[in-house]
Formats: structure tokens, C-alpha cells, sequence
């Protein structure tokens, strides 16, 4: 009988020989790989992880075709957000931290997100280990709700090149550690909102939500957003079912 273990940087494989009692350990050095450096675009990805983008353009119906119904309350809230948007965006101001403290966050809160069963927790740790490529991959997700359902990343606006090449592969790659599939994802730069779907070693996006648009985006935004937790936490009363 043959086991594996991860110990001290180092994978330790125990096998026996043919007609032997005997078991025999070789070590190999194992590679702990920050996310944030090492996926940095979608080829990265495809190699490294072994994810391929789905052919099937039924694959993520979700973002299509969305029914908008929101509230007064809603659309009032949405349209003050997009507001505040304008105010930091106009000022250079939109950094990470302001993303999170003053869009991202508000919209959860308004939302629901916040309020059991779901739960938000921010910079959560995440570790993938690939023991047939002796590699740990780790980093910190921004924002994670829903039962590790809905994973939510934030980049700094003047990453002009964030969507395709950066934070959408590495918001695929801290999904790949969810335990329930299909995982969905929402990657912000402030300006733009740009959702994903992974199921299994397959994904998808969305196409991007920019509240640069002359109509505000963030109504189809929050209706997506509320569509999903719903979703999410249908599937989750009829396993408890």
C-alpha cells in the first residue's frame, strides 16, 4: 500500500517493491507558487491548472438575458453608487481598498450578503496542492461569500489590462479550491464588473458590466448578483433536503 504526504516543502512517496513488505520513501522538493506571480494571464492557466474555457456558449446562461425586477429602493441606491463611482473615478481616487470600502461592499450589504445564511469573510487564505506537478499554489482571495459559492476578486483601475489578462485567470485559479461545483466568480477594477462560472476544470465570463456606459450597469450587476445567491442557496436547502 503506496501513500502520500506533504511535509516541510518536500513529497514524500511510499511504495513497495513486488514481493516485498518492505516500503521505500523518495523525496522530491515541492514549489510553493504564489498565485498573484504565477498566473498572471490565460495560457498560465490553461498549463499550470489544467482549466480550458467552455466551446458551449449555453455553458453560463446565467449573465444572459437577465429580467431585471429591483425595487425604487434599489434603483435609488444603484444610481447613488454609480454617483460615488463617478466621484472617485473623475478624482484618480479608485484604489483597491476604495473599491472594496466604497462599491463592492455597499452592494453586498444592500443586498443581503451579509445576513445569514450567508456569510462574508475578506483575504482568505487559499492553498491548491498539485502533488503530480510537485507545486502548492497560494494567495488570498478578496472576498468570499455564499458557502465558498461566490468568490470576489478587486484590482486597482489603472490596471488597464486587468480583465483578460490578469485578475479574471487568477479568480479562476482561487476558485479551482472550491469544494462545490459549479463555483461562480465576480472580478471588479471599479470601473468594470465582469462575472465567471467554473465547473470543474471548465469556465466561462461574462462580458464586462462598465459603469463608463452612459446607462448604469450596476441594475444588471445586482440583479446577476441576486440571481446567484438565490440560486446558490436553492441548491443548498434542496441538498439539506
Amino acid at each position: 500500500m503506496c501513500s502520500v504526504e506533504w511535509r516541510h516543502g518536500y513529497h514524500t512517496d511510499a511504495y513497495a517493491d513486488s514481493g516485498s513488505e518492505h516500503c521505500h520513501f523518495r523525496l522530491r522538493m515541492v514549489s510553493t507558487l504564489a498565485i498573484a506571480d504565477t498566473i498572471t494571464n490565460f495560457q498560465a492557466l490553461h498549463d499550470r491548472l489544467g482549466l480550458q474555457r467552455a466551446t458551449d456558449t449555453d455553458f453560463f446562461p446565467e449573465w444572459q438575458h437577465l429580467a431585471i425586477n429591483l425595487s425604487d429602493q434599489d434603483y435609488a441606491f444603484l444610481d447613488q453608487l454609480r454617483q460615488r463611482y463617478h466621484y472617485y473615478y473623475n478624482g484618480g481616487l479608485l484604489t483597491e481598498g476604495t473599491i472594496l470600502l466604497a462599491i463592492v461592499a455597499p452592494l453586498l450589504n444592500h443586498f443581503g450578503f451579509h445576513e445569514p445564511p450567508c456569510c462574508v469573510r475578506s483575504e482568505s487564505p487559499i492553498s491548491l496542492a498539485l502533488p503530480d506537478r510537485d507545486e502548492i499554489y497560494c494567495g488570498r482571495i478578496d472576498i468570499l461569500v455564499v458557502q465558498e459559492q461566490l468568490w470576489i476578486l478587486t484590482v486597482e483601475a489603472k490596471r488597464s489590462r486587468f480583465a483578460v489578462d490578469i485578475a479574471l485567470p487568477q479568480c479562476l485559479a482561487y476558485m479551482t479550491a472550491a469544494a462545490i461545483s459549479p463555483s461562480f466568480g465576480l472580478v471588479t477594477n471599479g470601473s468594470d464588473f465582469v462575472f465567471c462560472k467554473l465547473v470543474e476544470t471548465i469556465y466561462d465570463f461574462s462580458e464586462p458590466f462598465s459603469l463608463l456606459s452612459h446607462r448604469n450597469r450596476l441594475h444588471e450587476v445586482a440583479t446577476l448578483l441576486i440571481n446567484l445567491k438565490a440560486m446558490i442557496m436553492g441548491r443548498q436547502h434542496t441538498h439539506a433536503h
